[in-house]
């Protein structure tokens, strides 16, 4: 007896992908949080351990779907493919750098400005597309990327600073979902590489933080504390879980909507959870990035909309 395989494209599929998408990016958003409570390691520490955390967990959850063999035929095949080791390599590295980030915003009390650079991350992408893809603007599409960039400019000269937080989250995100464009592998195996591939210098950046007594994990600072070290890596995995459900069965127009739960809730968490004000120099460079969003958002529905009214319709 065959189990027939699920309708992707039923609208059953989509609610339920809806509801998943919607959970992942909230996770996503409230993550802040968590970091704040591991605020007494350092930021590396909380990442080694969340790599590893992550990779057990990845790997129990292949396991689990009967997929080892499958991880262990592409990493074979590793030896011969370098270009497509290379990808990993370096999606690996900017995905780690995106988590390193997140963590230090956090822990650093640049919350509002770690969300704001989150909104930045989809046209941050859109800009890379056309760099590297080169991928086709309509005129519409290039002012929704220019009012960005011109929040940013103001930002810079608003703070007197450059506003790195900002940038790092969104351009680490962006070149990372860049590179995953051009991994052939499905979103599992690929995770379990990427995370196997930092386990060694996760592990040995711990042995050196334990030889130098600089260990916060299991080294009596709480056992809140050590719990939520331990399960750094679970819960962050969740979110993924969830995603990778979701991504298949709805359209990126309303994968699109749903990523801003992301920024919004850690904007909103930086101001009224941690405390942190949203000043004149933030706030109108968020005013040009959120026009820009909307800009391209609209175009995007019009885009789809025409495309629609022009697809062949089935006779009969």
């Amino acid at each position: 007896m065959t189990t027939q395989a699920p309708d992707l494209n039923s609208p059953s599929a989509a609610r339920a992908g809806i509801a998943a998408g919607v959970l992942a990016y909230i996770i996503w958003g409230l993550m802040p949080i968590y970091w704040r409570l591991l605020g007494e390691a350092s930021s590396l520490e909380i990442l080694c351990l969340r790599i590893i955390g992550s990779l057990v967990f990845i790997f129990g959850y292949l396991a689990a779907k009967g997929r080892l063999g499958e991880l262990s035929g592409v990493v074979r095949g590793l030896r011969s493919d370098r270009p497509l080791a290379l990808l990993l390599v370096g999606a690996a590295f900017f995905s780690s750098a995106n988590w390193l980030v997140n963590i230090v915003g956090v822990n650093t009390g640049h919350v509002v400005e770690l969300g704001i650079g989150m909104f930045l991350t989809p046209l941050m992408s859109v800009a890379l597309g056309v760099v590297f893809f080169r991928e086709k603007l309509t005129p519409i599409q290039w002012i929704s990327v220019v009012l960005p960039l011109i929040g940013v400019l103001i930002m810079i000269w608003g703070l007197g600073r450059i506003p790195w937080i900002a940038i790092l989250v969104s351009s680490t995100w962006a070149v990372y979902s860049a590179i995953k464009k051009k991994v052939p592998l499905s979103a599992w195996i690929s995770l379990a590489v990427e995370h196997a591939l930092m386990l060694v210098p996760a592990a040995l950046y711990l042995v050196y933080l334990e030889r130098a007594g600089d260990m916060y994990f299991l080294h009596g600072h709480g056992l809140e504390l050590d719990l939520a070290l331990l399960f750094v890596g679970f819960v962050t995995a969740i979110p993924m879980i969830a995603f990778s459900y979701a991504a298949p069965r709805l359209p990126m127009l309303i994968l699109g909507f749903i990523q801003y739960l992301n920024p919004i809730l850690v904007t909103s968490l930086g101001v009224l959870f941690f405390g942190e004000s949203l000043t004149r120099a933030e706030l109108i460079p968020l005013l040009f990035i959120w026009s820009g969003i909307a800009i391209y958002l609209a175009s995007s529905i019009v885009r789809n909309r025409r495309a629609l009214r022009l697809r062949p319709q089935k006779l009969g």
